[in-house]
């Protein structure tokens, strides 16, 4: 994943901060996108063929609209990319609140199930 992506991953959960990130991950387990005003994701199957934001079948769109960044931005990962950057961001949540580990293993685990059939290596 190069810089700029990474960069823009890790602003999303800036954003959304702590407090929001059990409900994330619960929200990401249940296939479901998530946001608050100028940030926000959605999963491939949010979006039918037909729709103009449709991205293909597979994958999550991470979306920035000004003023949360001087130019709008758009970031696509397809599953497998999604989940090994998501484990990064967990484990350095997890260090910053370990009481919360087990919720978040259970989570990782069902995400990890949800989507580890969409060609992952």
């Amino acid at each position: 994943m190069d810089n700029k992506t990474k960069e823009l991953i890790n602003y999303f959960f800036k954003v959304m901060g702590d407090e929001r990130f059990l409900r994330i991950l619960e929200k990401f387990a249940n296939g479901e996108g998530y946001g608050i005003e100028n940030v926000w994701c959605v999963f491939a199957d949010d979006y039918e063929q037909w729709e103009e934001d449709y991205f293909g079948d597979e994958g999550i769109a991470f979306y920035y609209n000004y003023p949360a960044v001087e130019e709008d931005e758009e970031v696509i990962l397809d599953y497998e990319n999604f989940y090994k950057y998501l484990n990064e961001i967990v484990g350095q949540y997890v260090e910053r609140h370990p009481e919360n580990k087990s919720e978040v293993e259970k989570y990782m685990g069902t995400i990890k199930e949800k989507y580890k059939g969409y060609n992952w290596t």
